[in-house]
């Protein structure tokens, strides 16, 4: 039997054990006092290697598994975890979680999800590539090694700080005293490159990439893309000079959209932050708030690395139109916030084992709803025409305001749609949301953020820039 077929087998094992010792501690929790109770479980191994200026950092390798046990009695919430499976940890798990419950106070949205269908298709079992979690140490050592020196190949200035690469395989489950009961398995990779770059006396500044894959098909490409970018976009910020401050235009490459943009929104169409009182868009529902925008939340992409069959609770996860063409459509739920709202969960519950679950989106994608709007990167510095380029941002966003003042990184300054030259570090400072729903262009053309979120390049006027 080959490496892979080992590790694919072996995945479908743990899933098994899991959820047999799942269903164990459920039923240790009712034996223990509970009326209600629910267990989301996760186990599999991880491989990961650091090169660190060159040299070969920190190897590591963990195997286990986790279950998070959710208990409630009356309305009262209780909640352990423990990564030991052995029945005399599993019993004092439960003890502990009910006696926390009786501790706590009641609170009538604390409820259990009931079971709903969810699509065996979307299961990313069907799609787990077994190439992929069959990587050994030996393997994942070489690639970072790899991903080190092709960006040092591409251009002998660049200076790597950190490469690194890991592979997580595994399988979750979710049982409830509801009757849910749903288990997957899944594969993934991990890399990243920071880097700088050095010329004689002169240091420019880091540049950052990071990708996630599910296929080992795409591995090579995306190690070769993130190798290339860092070593390009650490070279442009050699020779940087002085920007010029303005309020006006500014382009955004993806990843510093999404960090200036996406997070406010993403933050304000929780129904948790809504109830709150922490969202700006909490009566905006139908109202159009980002024109020429649309944004979807689509785990069914197995491509991305935030697909899933069903959230944190069991419930399905489904691909949801949340803006449509600018207008606001829905805010997302789990189901103590549907049950606050009287409504239904979107499923929308995160987290793992280790805690309650949460609230957040699974696998966003932004796209232009403007057919004869922007086409790329290039028209989008066309239609600037002379202004900042910047294609990373560093600073604080207030997810409930929408204000967001930081640092421009890796910035080009644009004078008639052509990169002129790199600019030192300048402050960016506006609103969110009021820019989101003043002049902003999107591309048609994507890029993948973080391994999980699909984001266009954006033209947007009205951006403070104040230079050092």
């Amino acid at each position: 039997m080959s490496a892979s077929s080992e590790t694919q087998v072996s995945t479908a094992s743990v899933a098994e054990d899991l959820e047999k010792r799942a269903s164990e501690l459920l039923q240790m929790a009712h034996e223990a006092g509970a009326t209600g109770a629910e267990v989301y479980g996760y186990g599999g191994t991880s491989l990961s290697a650091k090169v660190e200026k060159g040299d070969l950092g920190q190897v590591q390798a963990d195997e286990g598994s986790t279950l998070g046990l959710r208990v409630l009695i009356d309305g009262r919430l209780g909640f352990a975890s423990t990564n030991q499976m052995r029945p005399e940890a599993l019993r004092a798990a439960a003890v502990d979680a009910v006696a926390i419950a009786k501790l706590s106070p009641p609170d009538e949205a604390n409820v259990l999800p009931e079971p709903d269908e969810v699509d065996d298709s979307h299961r990313m079992r069907h799609h787990l590539d077994p190439a992929l979690a069959g990587i050994d140490v030996a393997q994942v050592v070489a690639r970072a090694q790899a991903l080190s020196q092709t960006a040092v190949d591409h251009d002998a200035r660049v200076s790597v700080d950190q490469a690194s690469f890991s592979v997580v395989s595994g399988a979750s489950v979710v049982v409830s005293s509801r009757g849910i009961r749903q288990s997957d398995e899944d594969a993934a990779l991990t890399m990243s490159l920071m880097g700088l770059a050095v010329d004689g006396a002169e240091t420019g500044g880091f540049d950052y990439r990071g990708a996630v894959v599910r296929n080992s098909s795409q591995v090579e490409a995306e190690l070769q893309r993130i190798a290339r970018e860092v070593a390009r976009a650490c070279i442009g910020n050699l020779g940087a000079t002085a920007g010029k401050t303005y309020k006006g235009p500014v382009a955004f490459a993806p990843a510093a959209f999404a960090s200036s943009f996406l997070s406010p929104l993403l933050g304000s169409i929780s129904a948790i932050a809504v109830q709150r009182g922490r969202s700006a868009l909490a009566d905006k529902i139908g109202e159009k708030i980002a024109p020429g925008l649309t944004l979807i939340d689509d785990p069914t992409d197995p491509k991305v690395a935030g697909a899933r069959a069903f959230d944190r609770e069991g419930l399905p996860a489904r691909k949801i139109h949340l803006v449509d063409d600018g207008v606001l459509r829905t805010f997302i739920h789990n189901t103590y916030s549907a049950a606050v709202g009287k409504t239904k969960s979107t499923g929308h519950a995160q987290g793992g084992p280790r805690s309650v679950p949460g609230l957040g989106c699974h696998a966003i994608r932004i796209e232009s709803s403007l057919a004869d709007g922007l086409a790329d990167e290039a028209e989008m510095l066309a239609a600037l025409g002379t202004g900042l380029y910047i294609q990373r941002f560093s600073g604080s966003v207030d997810a409930a305001s929408g204000d967001f003042s930081g640092t421009a990184k890796s910035a080009r300054w644009v004078e008639n749609g052509v990169v002129v030259r790199s600019v030192n570090e300048v402050m960016l400072s506006g609103n969110a949301f009021k820019l989101l729903n003043g002049s902003t262009q999107l591309t048609r053309a994507t890029e993948r953020v973080g391994g999980s979120s699909q984001i266009p390049w954006a033209l947007v006027d009205g951006v403070s820039v104040t230079a050092g």
